[in-house]
């Protein structure tokens, strides 16, 4: 049985944060692999470096995941 994108982001949520950011560090990188990427992927991985970093360090401020999915579906309703 194949899994659905709710299962999948359900299961994702469960996993610590540092893990979660290394996970959206890839997706990123799989989304930005052409060859005229240099200076996005650098930006996009020092922004990924700072964000893991204010996690480590306790600084990052969370949103709790019904709040965050409420405030996407606000946005993109049509």
């Amino acid at each position: 049985m194949q899994r659905t994108i709710e299962d999948i982001t359900t299961e994702l949520i469960r996993l610590p944060k540092k893990d979660r950011l290394e996970i959206a560090r890839f997706l990123l990188f799989l989304d930005n692999r052409s060859s005229d990427t240099n200076d996005t992927d650098a930006a996009w991985e020092q922004e990924i470096s700072d964000r893991v970093l204010a996690v480590n360090e306790g600084t990052a401020i969370g949103l709790d995941y019904d709040e965050a999915m409420k405030k996407i579906d606000e946005r993109f309703a049509s």
